[in-house]
């Protein structure tokens, strides 16, 4: 049975921190393949570019481990995290499926709609700056899910944001930008002239 993994997020723009991640997660928990899957267009927040151009930047950095899914786009309404669990779970009936979340989003999880639901699947809980078993320890809905909660420890060597790189896009900081970036990425923000 193939193993795979969901990576969500707006991914606006991807950073060399979002495929490492990807690939070290792969290589931990031993996945045939990440997939990143894009938030769509009705997903509110500033700044957000097309889904369909944000898919296209993920696009060029596929590999043997890393595909991109657009479930999530073309959609005229706001998925839930559960509806977006639910709507992979439909696709993928036929492996093993992980969800990867940050530690972040792991200790919000309690308040989120069906998180009982949510956590019925496998989680794979990046831990950055969070130490994830107090989180779990001090939240009853987590404790009573831990069998399907896996920690994973990143290096710290890459931590930064897509909003660090917006900042270094905008003020053409070249020597963060070569850090940071996949250089097809790179190129395909410059061919469509975007953050600007």
């Amino acid at each position: 049975m193939n193993r795979y993994g969901f990576f969500g997020g707006s991914f606006n723009p991807p950073t060399i921190a979002h495929e490492r991640l990807a690939e070290e997660v792969a290589k931990k928990f031993n996945l045939d393949k990440v997939y990143f899957v894009p938030v769509g267009n009705s997903y509110r927040k500033n700044g957000l570019i097309d889904e369909n151009k944000r898919f296209e930047m993920l696009s060029t950095i596929k590999s043997r481990k890393i595909d991109v899914l657009d479930i999530e786009l073309n959609l005229n309404k706001e998925l839930s995290t559960i509806d977006a669990f639910n709507l992979i779970n439909n696709k993928f009936l036929n492996s093993e499926n992980y969800f990867i979340l940050g530690g972040d989003n792991l200790e919000k999880l309690p308040n989120w709609k069906k998180a009982e639901s949510c956590l019925e699947n496998n989680i794979i809980a990046i831990e950055r700056g969070k130490d994830l078993e107090n989180i779990i320890d001090e939240n009853e809905l987590l404790k009573k899910h831990k069998n399907k909660i896996f920690a994973f420890n990143t290096n710290k060597l890459y931590d930064y944001s897509s909003t660090e790189v917006r900042e270094a896009l905008k003020s053409k900081d070249m020597n963060t930008l070569q850090k940071m970036l996949n250089k097809k990425v790179y190129l395909y923000i410059e061919q469509n002239n975007l953050y600007k």
